[in-house]
């Protein structure tokens, strides 16, 4: 526990829930399933299920509009699926776009880009210079990081100046989505969420925001959070075991955690639980093995952890990946205009795996 003496400003904690944040975040898992430690197999299985158009447009989607938190946030509850394409039925075909990718509340104060993806949808076309002005927007806003592909800035473009063409074939792909596969699942995963909401608002009880936030994204500790004051926690059974964050100012973050159980898999009927599938995979590795054993001395910049063990960065950050989809490692993300992240090892993490090693070697249940 943090001394309150020496605490951080805390922010107030709220919740949210309702199945259709999974219902979009599962697209984005089943498309890009190693990232989330699912068997590929299975994953592109589900996919299959669509037809061929459905699945380029959800695949398309998840470079235009990705998730859209600010929307799903916006809605009343229950927050079901059906629900949820009821609400965006009722939003002009033209306007879904601009619905999803923006929040209602920030309509004023929309991003360069945002405000030249609206003009190509009012102007219904886009040229060569939109082309160049919006790969260099994307570069200003994740300089760090690769922005979308030339090819990937195109479909972009040809949807917000299709707006309308698109807007249809994108809520008809996500209801033929709903019915091939998600409906089941939601009936599924319904209890696990209404149960994780009740232990986490329970646990907020008993921990400063700041621990309670480190405790449900499974190893993320702000080392103070002076701009936000209000946090929304909303679970996801299929994020697990990490977390999505948005803004609806800079003052309110929405945070989607991963809520799935130790002992569950995302894939129905595998007897073995992810939780342990992926942490025995990551503890198979020498060089994870050897990190986690620098993170245990003392936390490290990712520099830091380049130089002692003498790779190259994007190794490097390969494994710590593969450690922080186990769960093994604490990301301290330190607050202020220079944002700096250090690296340690997560206890927790490894506790879990041993008891779920254990749990598992012990249970009654035949393995398939």
């Amino acid at each position: 526990m943090i001394d309150k003496k020496q605490q951080p400003k805390q922010p107030v904690i709220e919740w949210d829930q309702g199945t259709a944040h999974d219902f979009f975040i599962s697209y984005s898992v089943l498309k890009d399933p190693k990232k989330f430690g699912v068997r590929s197999a299975w994953a592109s299985g589900m996919r299959a299920r669509l037809q061929a158009e459905d699945k380029a447009i959800l695949d398309e989607a998840l470079m235009v509009i990705n998730q859209p938190t600010m929307w799903l946030y916006s809605l009343p509850q229950p927050k079901d699926v059906e629900s949820c394409l009821a609400a965006l039925s009722q939003v002009p075909a033209e306007s879904r776009l601009a619905t999803l990718t923006r929040c209602p509340a920030q309509e004023d104060k929309c991003s360069s880009a945002q405000q030249l993806l609206i003009a190509v949808s009012k102007r219904g076309s886009w040229n060569d210079d939109d082309l160049e002005s919006l790969g260099t927007l994307y570069a200003k806003i994740k300089p760090n990081h690769h922005g979308p592909s030339r090819e990937d800035l195109k479909i972009i473009l040809t949807w917000w100046a299709e707006a309308e063409k698109y807007g249809e074939k994108y809520l008809r792909a996500l209801r033929h989505y709903y019915e091939v596969f998600f409906k089941e699942e939601e009936q599924r995963i319904i209890p696990k969420l209404r149960s994780a909401l009740e232990y986490t608002k329970e646990r907020s009880k008993h921990l400063t925001s700041i621990e309670l936030i480190e405790e449900v994204s499974h190893g993320i500790r702000y080392e103070g959070i002076p701009d936000i004051k209000k946090i929304t926690l909303i679970p996801s059974y299929w994020i697990s075991p990490f977390v999505m964050i948005g803004n609806t100012n800079k003052q309110h973050q929405l945070l989607r955690f991963g809520a799935r159980p130790a002992e569950d898999s995302l894939v129905p009927g595998e007897p073995i639980p992810d939780a342990l599938r992926v942490s025995l995979k990551a503890l198979a590795d020498p060089t994870r093995l050897r990190i986690l054993r620098y993170l245990h001395q003392e936390p490290l910049t990712m520099a830091e952890l380049t130089k002692r063990l003498r790779l190259r960065m994007p190794t490097v950050i390969h494994h710590l990946s593969a450690l922080r989809l186990a769960g093994l490692v604490l990301i301290h993300v330190e607050a202020g205009d220079k944002r700096r992240q250090r690296f340690s090892a997560r206890a927790e993490g490894l506790d879990t795996a041993l008891q779920s090693l254990k749990a598992f070697l012990e249970s009654d249940q035949e393995p398939e």
